[in-house]
């Protein structure tokens, strides 16, 4: 199973170990025939051919996966980016976070200056989930292996109550998105669709013509919007990371409430 493991780091080894393999086998001719100008030819050659070998043979598949994934890694994904996300949609547009309460004037004004797409998704989470407490609870510093029980609340009641207050903000917040995005025409239409999931989900989602994927990975003890932003797109040969993220969002669609 070794043989098929491939990785940056054993890239960086082969190439360093073609480059000086090639410095030796160049420096016979100069040292046989005295003349350096073949030794400079035979190296470029070998580097050449060396190079040739890791991106076309050894290490093409690693090359098609680096590629699969989009180079642009966002530390902090400002606000004013989400419109340059929105001028990409051509067919779909999915959503997938809390309440969407950030992002829900920016796509109300994308959507009020721009010829309506095929389809619009959203999934928020259900106000009533039960995890809807712990995504709270995480984003204040609260790690995913303590229990939100009695015991927790008594020795942490400042925390405690804190959380809880949000939590009721937090449930006011989905509840009016829901509300302003079943007002849009486009909802009327019914071009967008709305479904609430119940689960606790450590990232919030873009999908975009399903083709391209731009994940906030949420951190503990840190909000949403200074989330650092994966870009990830779909190859057509082989799976890639795109892949189990799409996968994750129609399973979670499937399995979502619908709201009528």
């Amino acid at each position: 199973m070794s043989k098929h493991f491939q990785s940056v780091n054993n890239l960086f080894r082969d190439f360093t170990i073609n480059l000086f393999a090639g410095f030796f086998v160049a420096a016979i001719p100069s040292i046989l025939g005295g003349n350096p100008w073949w030794s400079i030819l035979v190296f470029v050659l070998l580097l050449i051919a060396s190079i040739l070998y890791l991106l076309f043979s050894k290490y093409k598949r690693l090359f098609k996966l680096m590629k699969a994934c989009d180079p642009a890694y966002y530390y902090s994904f400002d606000l004013a980016e989400n419109s340059k996300v929105y001028s990409e949609v051509k067919d779909s547009f999915c959503y997938l976070g809390i309440s969407a309460n950030s992002i829900l004037e920016l796509f109300r004004k994308w959507i009020s200056e721009n010829p309506p797409v095929n389809n619009y998704f959203f999934l928020l989470m259900n106000p009533e989930s039960a995890k809807l407490k712990q995504q709270i609870a995480f984003e204040k510093g609260v790690g995913l292996d303590t229990r939100l029980d009695a015991h927790w609340s008594s020795s942490n009641t400042q925390l405690s109550q804190m959380i809880e207050d949000q939590l009721e903000a937090e449930k006011e917040r989905i509840q009016g998105a829901i509300k302003v995005l079943k007002n849009l025409s486009i909802y009327k239409e019914g071009k967008l669709k709305i479904r609430l999931y119940k689960e606790f989900i450590p990232w919030w989602m873009y999908l975009i013509d399903d083709k391209k994927i731009y994940l906030g990975i949420l951190e503990k003890g840190r909000r949403g919007q200074e989330s650092p932003v994966m870009i990830m797109t779909k190859h057509p040969d082989f799976p890639s990371p795109w892949d189990p993220f799409k996968n994750t969002w129609d399973r979670m669609w499937a399995d979502a409430d619908k709201v009528v």
